[in-house]
C-alpha cells in the first residue's frame, strides 16, 4: 500500500488522455480541453492603425505647423498618404496613413488658423500599432491540451476562429452503495442513513458528462450488473470500499476481470479508496464515510479527470504558517482541514474529528496533506496547503 503522493505518480503512467475528440462551438467551449494546437490566422493587429483619437503626423515635422487633411474613422479601408507639413486627424483602429509614424492624442491638440501646432512632448511612433505586433499569421496561438476560459475564447474570437476541436467530455457514472441508505427525497427512519455523498461528489465534475445511477444495494449480481453495464469512462461508488465479508464491488470487478491499479491508501481518512482498470474503463471506489468519500474524490478523482483530459494543472497551492503545534500519527498521511488567519493555519478542531462528519468540510476552506514521516507539525513551521 502506497501513500497519496506515490499513488498520484502513479497514476500519471496508468492513465491515458482521452483520444476521441469533437468539434464545438465556441459558446460551449468554456472550460473545455483543446484536442489539436491553434494557430493564428491573421496577423493581431492585421494593419497598422492608432491606437487612440488623435491626430497622425510624421516625426520629422514635429516643430511645423501643420495643414489638417481630413478625418480617418475606424472601419475606413482607404488608403491614405501625407506629405511634409501634413496631417491627419485620426479614430481609434482607424488605418494609418501612409508616411506617418506618431500619433499626437486628442486631449494635446493645439490649433491655430485651421492648422495643428504639436506643443506637447510626444515620442515618435506615439501611439502607433503596427501590423503583426501582438500576434503573426501562423503563429502558435493555443496549446492542444490548454482547458480554455474566456480570455482564450476572446483570443478565438479575434482571429475568426469560431469553431474548436475539444477533447469529448468525461463521461462519469456515479452510484452509492449500501442497505442502509436513503436518497435525500425519500423518507428515511432512524437507523437508516441519507445519501450524504453522491451529489456532493456530483458538483465536483461540473466541467464532465455526469449521470446518476442512483444507489445498489449490497448484493454481488446486483452489483455485478450495475458495473458491466454501464458505458462510463468513470464510474465513482461511496461504499462499499472497506475490507470484509460485504465487499460486494471489489469482488464484482475481480469477476469482470478489472485489475487493481490501488488497493487503499496509507492517508486518513482515505485508507479505503481504491481503483480499478479494465481496457479504458475505471473504477473508483470511495469509503462510504461522507467527509473520507469527498477528501478521497477531490483528491484522486480529480486528478484523474485532468489526466483524462490532458490537462496536467495542480490544484491551488498556498504556502502559510502552522498556527499551532500539532502532533499526528506518522506511517501515513494525515489529511488536516482547516482555515487561513493572518497567514496562519489553524486545524479545524485542531484536528480532533471523524471521517463520518460532514461539518468540517463545510467550515474548512484549506486541506494540509502531511508527509507520512511526519510526527508533529511546530508552531510557525513552514506549510503548503490545497485551496478546496
Amino acid at each position: 500500500m502506497k501513500n497519496i503522493f506515490e499513488l498520484l505518480k502513479d497514476l500519471e503512467e496508468a492513465i491515458l488522455p482521452l483520444n476521441e475528440s469533437e468539434i464545438i462551438s465556441l459558446e460551449n467551449a468554456l472550460d473545455r480541453t483543446l484536442a489539436v494546437d491553434l494557430y493564428a490566422r491573421k496577423n493581431l493587429p492585421s494593419f497598422d492603425n492608432a491606437a487612440l483619437d488623435g491626430y497622425a503626423f510624421n516625426y520629422e515635422d514635429i516643430n511645423k505647423r501643420l495643414k489638417i487633411k481630413g478625418t480617418i474613422l475606424a472601419g475606413d479601408k482607404n488608403d491614405y498618404e501625407i506629405l511634409g507639413g501634413e496631417c491627419y486627424k485620426i479614430m481609434t483602429g482607424a488605418k494609418m496613413p501612409k508616411n506617418a509614424d506618431t500619433i499626437l492624442m486628442i486631449e494635446d491638440e493645439n490649433l491655430e488658423n485651421g492648422y495643428l501646432l504639436i506643443k506637447a512632448d510626444v515620442k515618435k511612433f506615439n501611439a502607433y500599432r503596427f501590423k503583426g505586433e501582438e500576434l503573426r499569421e501562423a503563429e502558435m496561438l493555443l496549446s492542444k491540451g490548454t482547458k480554455l476560459n474566456s480570455k482564450h475564447i476572446a483570443l478565438l474570437c479575434s482571429q475568426g476562429i469560431y469553431k474548436v476541436k475539444v477533447i469529448r467530455k468525461i463521461r462519469i457514472g456515479i452510484f452509492s452503495n449500501g442497505d442502509e441508505l436513503c436518497e435525500p427525497w425519500e423518507y428515511c427512519d432512524e437507523y437508516s442513513i441519507y445519501n450524504a455523498n453522491a451529489f456532493g461528489i456530483y458538483t465536483l465534475f461540473r466541467a464532465c458528462e455526469i449521470s446518476y445511477l442512483g444507489i445498489i444495494k449490497d448484493d454481488f449480481e446486483a452489483v455485478k450488473n450495475a458495473l458491466n453495464n454501464a458505458n462510463f469512462d468513470i464510474l465513482i461508488s461511496s461504499g462499499g470500499a472497506s475490507v470484509g465479508e460485504a465487499d460486494f464491488i471489489k469482488n464484482a470487478l475481480e469477476s469482470l476481470e478489472f485489475r487493481a491499479i490501488f488497493n487503499g491508501v496509507r492517508a486518513r481518512p482515505a485508507r479505503p479508496t481504491k481503483l480499478y482498470k479494465k481496457d479504458n474503463k475505471l473504477v473508483l471506489i470511495l469509503p462510504g464515510n461522507p467527509m473520507a468519500a469527498y477528501l478521497s474524490c477531490f483528491i484522486f478523482g480529480k486528478k484523474i479527470i485532468n489526466l483524462l483530459n490532458a490537462n496536467l494543472k495542480e490544484e491551488v497551492k498556498i504556502n502559510a504558517k502552522m498556527g499551532i503545534k500539532l502532533r499526528l500519527k506518522s506511517g501515513r498521511n494525515n489529511l488536516i482541514l482547516g482555515n487561513l488567519k493572518d497567514g496562519f493555519f489553524l486545524p479545524y478542531n485542531e484536528n480532533n474529528f471523524g471521517s463520518g462528519m460532514i461539518l468540517p468540510l463545510i467550515n474548512s476552506e484549506f486541506l494540509l496533506i502531511s508527509d507520512e514521516n511526519c510526527k508533529e507539525l511546530q508552531q510557525n513551521e513552514e506549510i503548503e496547503l490545497i485551496k478546496f
